[in-house]
């Protein structure tokens, strides 16, 4: 063999040797297994308005968690649902705020950033607001311990 087909094969084996590393991430990426994205209402035939936040119970100080809440009320359109999150205690804020709808659900996901110096006794609260009914829900969470 001459150099240069010496030299072509080395160079592609050190190519093919600096690319590939055990080290490469092939998982997919997997979100916040902490984060909520559905809680379920109980709609019966006399039920007028019904509403339900849902989402972790712990969580730790620097974290970015989704929280949800649905509400379906009687003979309006869930596109005209208006939908309210407060931070009523806790040292938490409300990050971005998704509104959609499902049917005769509305359905809001909040996305929370637990601050530096979340201690727990944290309460959010969803309320929501049609034509002719509205609703709120609370939701509590503490301190994750490690």
């Amino acid at each position: 063999m001459n150099k240069q087909t010496i030299y072509s094969v080395l160079l592609v084996l050190v190519v093919i040797a600096t690319s590939c590393s055990n080290d490469d991430d092939t998982e997919p990426t997997i979100g916040n297994l902490k984060d909520v994205t559905d809680c379920e209402i109980t709609i019966e035939t006399n039920t007028l308005a019904s509403i339900c936040v849902d989402g972790t119970d712990f969580a730790l100080p620097n974290e970015i968690i989704k929280f949800v809440t649905t509400f379906y009320s009687k003979n309006d359109n869930p596109i005209d649902t208006e939908f309210i999150w407060t931070i009523e205690s806790g040292n938490m804020e409300i990050l971005n705020i998704e509104n959609s709808t499902n049917g005769l659900i509305a359905k809001s996901i909040a996305i929370i950033k637990f601050n530096t110096d979340f201690s727990g006794n944290g309460v959010i609260k969803g309320m929501a607001e049609n034509n002719t009914g509205s609703g709120f829900a609370t939701h509590s969470i503490e301190l994750e311990s490690n």
